[in-house]
């Protein structure tokens, strides 16, 4: 029977649908072949070579002539600085060209890192002219013979501003993944190892791998000095279940031009040749450049043998000078992973330069030609300079005339060419007014980059600051009474700033960063909140939430994302990762060190007269949390915090520390006084636990304290029932607390409360309480039975359950909350079974 249309539809679409996930697999062909090859020859190392020949089978060669379909994507970055030395320039168009050959269907990404050089404050901090730095480096490649028709551009100041809402949710979502071990891993790029690590040094690595997934790469083209951070990549797509991961192809880094050097450096002009150099430059430096011959590496080799024997020193010395070694040598072992005794920058000019591009050749005069042989591979320069048949002088002198004929059309393009020769001039002009205006600085006031919420009219001035808790499935009545707390602590006069911490709590992994679950546990939260004021405080003068702005963290953020980011780095270049860290373990999620970061980043914005925190259990002392370079000059004993509280929060020690360090010139110390810290303790907030401490978290049930979204008539009462209430006890007693916080007792003057207990005439009749004290004094004694005081207590709850769920359903979000939180703990409790 044939089948209606509609279901012949249906079975159509279902069959084009199968076709379309299993296409059929394209023919090898030689001239995919021969891309792959081309391309793998840009790599010391690639990951893998298998993946990337898919990758070519279903984006490369013929897979969309047009330009219209997908294509491969090839990702690097650079930072406009305002040199370009020779493994950027000429080196990168080399590998760029190969990647991108004419018919691969191949385009390579450039991340412009104007952003970052505006961070580093480069050119004095001007983006305007940071970004014609980038556009005069473009005209270098352009120069140089890079082929820029399969090249794209991304300036990363356009990008992370205009497309801040996905880009840094993305760092964020990274972070919340991994641990800080693994993160330490891919700070050897940096340079530092453990106990050197800045805390801005674990943000640097998630960044970089954000960019790729930002950026949509196929393949990561950088060196080999950044392969941790790629392999962290790839390692992200395992955690967030990405199905295809980035091909790793990971170039070689060219030795310096000195002795010892593994890389070149900008800061060391003589380490490199550089873009823009002179025919006398590249005489100079070539001349002068180490160039060990074999004989030279064998000597060597054998009088570090004879030294590694020597026994001369003690043990103890060895170790401490190893430990030095290795901590100047950090990430060494990183740089290269072909092996290479010789370590002869020359030669590897000529393989990775001069020889690199398809049919090139070298020029080099020999024992067996004077005049000059040409060479066809590089492998027989080699050996014949460790064979002696080239001298060392020879070798450079033909590198010299070769560095200078590839170096000549970048001259004469920056000499002849209008464009070039305007931005080249500029350039120069920058670097003299940088240099200049950094000496009149000195004198000034340093720039203070900043989100500014009162500025954008966000928050008002001289406001008291207080965090909203990171969510949970379960809104509790006791983060409610803390919030109202910490709200109330301040000077009632003073305006009030609530910040709900969506950000924070996407890279703490609360909720397991679900967007909607975390939104709408603020949505509860504040329901609640305004829901119990009403009920300590009434609607008039007394309530606390008129007078509170409500400023939702991410909406803030993203009004001046590119200050904020630049204020949470700045404070992480300030404090040693061991600061920020306090107590936490190794093992514990990075994404906690970044959220302490954005604390401060956050007080900045809203820049407050006080601020009330939480209490920490990985709080250290201040000296234990001193930044990591000597920029504070005030002692921590001269701190106005006691030290009580400088141990309560690290972010306490954070804040204060960063504001005496940073914000220490009389300029700033007049526009940003350092706020008054206060933390919640006994005195200031009421402990709601039904139940006493538990050994560990694990042993906690749902019968330990009351939920924001209990059931009233359910849970109001029977989990009183079950309420710890030893006779007499009055040290530890919930109903107590629980009737004198919610009864209202010992109210302030003019708004005395009380509450009455029902007793049978034979336990004395009924009961009225004006006090807290009043309560326990009789309970103590016998005369108030756990009986009659947990009767009365259920009802107070009952009445308190009932307003805040009649609340929550008629405020739409909070309604819609309570079910999305509902439904999120639900779906978790499958996955803990699964």
């Amino acid at each position: 029977m044939a089948p209606s249309n509609a279901s012949a539809n249906e079975s159509a679409n279902t069959t084009g649908a199968k076709t379309k996930d299993k296409a059929p697999a394209r023919e090898w062909t030689p001239a995919m072949e021969s891309d792959l090859q081309r391309i793998l020859s840009v790599g010391e190392e690639c990951i893998s070579a298998a993946e990337l020949k898919n990758l070519i089978l279903s984006k490369g060669r013929g897979r969309d002539g047009d330009g219209d379909g997908p294509d491969i994507r090839l990702y690097d970055g650079f930072e406009p600085s305002g040199r370009m030395h020779i493994a950027q320039g000429v080196y990168k168009s080399i590998n760029v060209n190969k990647c991108t050959a004419e018919g691969t269907n191949a385009t390579f990404c450039f991340w412009v890192a104007d952003w970052f050089a505006l961070m580093n404050d480069k050119m004095g901090g001007d983006l305007d002219k940071i970004i014609v730095v980038g556009q005069y480096l473009i005209e270098v490649w352009k120069a140089a013979g890079m082929d820029l028709s399969h090249v794209e551009f991304r300036w990363a100041s356009d990008e992370i501003t205009g497309q801040a809402h996905v880009y840094w949710p993305l760092v964020l979502d990274v972070a919340r993944r991994f641990n800080v071990t693994r993160i330490k891993k891919c700070c050897q790029i940096m340079g530092r190892l453990e106990g050197s690590l800045t805390a801005a040094q674990v943000l640097y690595p998630l960044m970089q791998c954000s960019d790729v997934f930002f950026l949509k790469a196929d393949v990561c083209q950088l060196g080999v000095d950044q392969r941790k951070v790629n392999m962290l990549a790839r390692e992200y797509c395992d955690a967030s279940k990405k199905k295809f991961k980035p091909v790793i192809l990971s170039h070689h880094m060219l030795y310096g031009l000195k002795k010892g050097q593994e890389k070149m450096s900008k800061s060391d002009p003589d380490s490199a040749i550089f873009m823009e150099d002179t025919k006398e430059d590249v005489e100079r430096k070539i001349s002068n450049a180490f160039c060990p011959t074999k004989e030279d590496a064998e000597r060597e080799k054998l009088e570090q043998e004879r030294e590694s024997e020597s026994k001369s020193e003690s043990e103890s010395l060895t170790q401490l000078r190893d430990k030095e070694h290795d901590r100047e040598d950090a990430g060494k072992e990183s740089m290269h992973l072909t092996a290479d005794d010789l370590k002869n920058p020359i030669l590897d000019y000529i393989q990775h330069i001069i020889m690199s591009p398809t049919d090139a050749t070298f020029t080099c005069a020999n024992a067996n030609n004077p005049a000059g042989q040409t060479y066809l591979q590089f492998d027989q320069v080699k050996q014949d300079f460790l064979d002696g048949l080239i001298t060392p002088d020879q070798l450079k002198r033909a590198l010299i005339d070769a560095l200078n004929q590839l170096l000549q059309p970048v001259r004469d393009h920056f000499a002849n060419d209008e464009t070039a020769k305007g931005l080249f001039e500029k350039v120069q002009s920058f670097k003299r007014q940088s240099a200049s205006a950094a000496a009149a600085e000195n004198d000034g006031p340093p720039k203070v980059f900043r989100l500014d919420l009162v500025a954008q009219n966000v928050v008002p001035p001289d406001s008291h600051l207080v965090m909203a808790p990171l969510p949970t499935a379960a809104p509790t009545l006791q983060q409610t009474a803390d919030l109202l707390a910490k709200l109330t602590s301040a000077d009632p006069s003073a305006p009030k700033v609530l910040m709900l911490l969506d950000w924070t709590a996407r890279v703490n992994n609360a909720l397991d960063a679900d967007v909607k679950a975390i939104s709408a546990y603020f949505s509860v939260l504040l329901s609640s909140l305004r829901t119990l004021d009403r009920h300590l405080n009434g609607d008039g003068d007394a309530s606390v939430m008129k007078n509170v702005t409500v400023v939702m963290q991410s909406e803030a953020i993203l009004k001046d994302p590119s200050n904020y980011w630049i204020s949470v780095i700045n404070a992480g270049r300030h404090f040693s990762l061991d600061a920020v860290m306090g107590g936490m373990k190794d093992a514990e999620g990075v994404g906690k060190v970044i959220g302490r970061l954005m604390t401060v980043a956050d007080v900045l914005a809203v820049n407050p007269k006080s601020i009330a925190l939480d209490a920490d259990q990985d709080a250290v002392l201040a000296s234990d949390a001193l930044p990591n370079r000597n920029e504070v000059t005030e002692s921590v004993s001269n701190m106005s915090l006691d030290d009580s509280d400088q141990a309560a929060s690290v972010e306490a020690t954070l804040i204060r520390q960063f504001y005496q360090a940073k914000l220490s010139h009389p300029e700033h110390v007049r526009l940003f006084p350092t706020p008054q810290i206060t933390h919640l303790s006994s005195s200031t907030s009421p402990n709601l636990s039904l139940q006493p401490p538990r050994e560990s978290e694990a042993h906690k049930t749902e019968f330990d304290e009351y939920f924001v979204l209990d059931d009233p008539k359910v849970h109001g009462k029977s989990k009183m029932k079950k309420a710890f209430c030893e006779p007499g006890n009055i040290d530890f007693c919930p109903p107590i607390e629980l009737l004198a916080y919610f009864a209202n007792l010992d109210a302030s003057a003019g708004n005395t409360k009380e509450v009455t207990i029902s007793r049978s005439p034979e336990n004395g009749g009924d009961v009225t309480y004006t006090s807290k004290s009043q309560l326990s004094i009789d309970f103590s004694s016998g005369a108030l039975h756990p009986g009659d005081l947990k009767a009365a207590v259920s009802t107070v709850m009952v009445d308190v359950l009932t307003k805040m769920s009649e609340d929550i359903k008629k405020d739409g979000e909070a309604g819609k909350g309570a079910k999305a939180l509902k439904a999120f703990e639900k779906k978790m409790a499958k996955q803990k079974k699964k």
